[in-house]
């Protein structure tokens, strides 16, 4: 027979010990015994059991009391204690779950239901034992393709970004001759779509991997839209799309991390640009008020409530798809998720199928250098 497990077995009535020594050897499992709660605690600082039978009454130290004890210990947490009494009361019951006893079985022993808890629990023990080491396995190999991605795609980033620069000269050069012009535009285009990609797995990497912390400023969030709708108007203008930026006649005094605002910001626009078509508007805008709200709004396709359920979710096929060929990682959204969340901003979308999408971004307002309390 298999071996079924070890099962430490503590009752100071040696015939009790002998019984159920007897009986638990012959269904396949390793008995270890003790006639004392010390004994057993002494026990237990060398070995591991998979199960322990507990006897509640017993001299100098009680079985409630041991359990106690044993459970106190990080090794042993998780062995699970079946209490063997023949005391019913129910305060006695609830005083051995409370010390951390998973069942209790009364005396004289029906033999048979005693093995068939000692089966339960073994078994339960054991499906508990794989799916941690599935989880220690699983965190392991994340931790890897982490790590992985993070230097892959840093590896291609540098080199790209070189591609994308000359590219980009040779595009815009009215000195040179149309087709290498158009070869230029190609060659933009493509390292483009590449950048995005790299970003994008760079950037759920190191949010998903914690590595990510805030640094906080003091800045004008106009200021930094500004300079996005500037980056971007080249992008919209290619595509035959107008930018029509709002700005506000105050200062918007933001307190938090400019460069993951820019880029929950600049996620936005560069969604909405990608999913308008020819002849649209994307407005850009801020506004004051209870918090400080900065939006982007489109005239594109909108979201149907089936994409609205899984616009967030990392990889999303939505059905709405880019009105220039455009390539999309289906990563945008959600980093725009996590990152607000992780700068404790708030997000909203508002959004009709065949009426546009307008997402908002929302943080606390700046008084004298300082946010404003609720």
């Amino acid at each position: 027979m298999s071996d079924r497990g070890l099962i430490l077995v503590v009752d100071d009535v040696p015939q009790n010990l002998q019984v159920l020594r007897s009986t638990l050897q012959k269904e396949g499992y390793r008995i270890a015994a003790a006639n004392n709660g010390q004994v057993a605690l002494r026990y237990l600082q060398k070995e591991t059991p998979d199960l322990i039978l507990l006897d509640v009454m017993m001299p100098e130290i009680n079985g409630f009391e041991v359990c106690r004890e044993l459970k106190s210990q990080p090794n042993l947490q998780d062995v699970p204690v079946i209490f063997l009494t023949a005391r019913t009361e129910v305060e006695d019951v609830i005083a051995g779950f409370g010390a951390g006893g998973v069942d209790y079985i009364t005396k004289p022993f029906n033999m048979a239901e005693l093995l068939m808890r000692v089966k339960t629990h073994m078994d339960l023990k054991r499906a508990r034992d794989q799916l941690l080491a599935y989880t220690e396995e699983l965190k392991a190999l994340n931790d890897e393709k982490n790590e992985f991605m993070g230097i892959a795609s840093h590896d291609l980033k540098n080199p790209l970004t070189a591609v994308l620069m000359h590219a980009e000269t040779i595009a815009t050069d009215l000195e040179s001759p149309p087709a290498l012009q158009e070869r230029g535009q190609a060659i933009e285009a493509s390292a483009r779509r590449m950048m995005d990609i790299i970003t994008n797995l760079l950037d759920i990497n190191r949010l998903e991997s914690g590595r990510l912390e805030p640094e906080y400023e003091l800045f004008d969030a106009q200021d930094l839209l500004t300079e996005l709708v500037l980056n971007h108007e080249r992008q919209a203008q290619a595509k035959g799309i107008q930018i029509d930026w709002k700005p506000a006649d105050e200062l918007l005094l933001l307190r938090t991390d400019w460069q993951l605002f820019s880029q929950i910001m600049e996620n936005l626009l560069s969604n909405a640009i990608k999913y308008s078509p020819s002849g649209t508007t994307v407005t850009v805008g801020a506004r004051d008020g209870e918090q400080i709200s900065c939006f982007v709004r489109d005239q594109g396709p909108g979201f149907t409530p089936e994409d609205q359920a899984k616009m967030y979710s990392k990889f999303a096929r939505l059905s709405a798809r880019p009105t220039g060929g455009e390539h999309s990682t289906g990563l945008g959204l959600s980093i725009v998720r996590k990152l607000t969340r992780l700068i404790g901003a708030e997000l909203h979308c508002e959004t009709s199928p065949g009426q546009g999408t307008t997402f908002c971004v929302a943080l606390p307002k700046v008084v004298d250098g300082l946010p404003e309390l609720e």
